[in-house]
């Protein structure tokens, strides 16, 4: 991506994107203690109270550019005359399916509704790895929010896990032809695979 990509947020604020960098475990770390509650089990669809070392290695550390692409989006603070950063997103793409990405966005509580999630999600859909065709996540089913966000990207398959889990499958070319996907043990999502990781980081939390 070039230095900067800039745009104009729903409620009519300028922002720019921003590429991850490894000087930002920092700053990721601390961003993340001020999201509500609510706000970090609906990103690791579990109460994780902090960033452990291990998760922001995979969180900062992991970032490729390539097949992991990590954005920051910076809002315009008109007051102070600065960028603040106001959320972050990221897209990974699965080992086991080339073609499949998984996404997550967070958005700071005091920016929820005014675009953030929404301009963060379609810039990395842009940005994605090269031949990524299909989204593949899991959104709780309390969070519609998001899953009204993934509908608009392409045509959408909706199976629901355990839980109170939902997996969302998008077709990004519109195609409406699903992915056969890598065959998983019973009762396990294949959206879960990719976290396997993650668990790992997170001493044994359901992520």
């Amino acid at each position: 991506m070039s230095i900067i990509e800039q745009v104009v947020l729903r409620d009519g604020t300028a922002a720019v994107f921003w590429p991850l960098l490894p000087t930002d475990r920092e700053l990721l770390a601390e961003a993340y203690v001020d999201l509500s509650p609510k706000s970090r089990r609906l990103r690791f669809l579990a109460a994780v109270d902090r960033l452990t070392p291990a998760m922001l290695d995979r969180l900062v550390d992991d970032v490729d550019g390539i097949d992991h692409i990590a954005l920051v989006l910076f809002a315009e603070d008109v007051e102070d005359k600065r960028f603040d950063p106001v959320g972050v997103g990221r897209i990974v793409r699965y080992d086991e399916a080339p073609d499949t990405a998984d996404v997550a966005v967070t958005v700071k509580d005091d920016w929820h509704g005014r675009g953030v999630a929404t301009a963060l999600l379609a810039e990395l859909v842009r940005q994605r790895p090269i031949g990524v065709t299909h989204l593949l996540t899991e959104v709780l089913a309390e969070n519609p929010a998001s899953i009204a966000m993934l509908q608009r990207l392409g045509p959408t398959r909706i199976e629901r896990e355990g839980s109170g889990l939902l997996e969302i499958q998008v077709d990004l070319d519109n195609s409406a032809v699903w992915r056969e996907l890598p065959t998983i043990n019973p009762g396990e999502s294949r959206a879960i695979t990719k976290r396997w990781r993650w668990r790992d980081a997170a001493k044994n939390l359901t992520l």
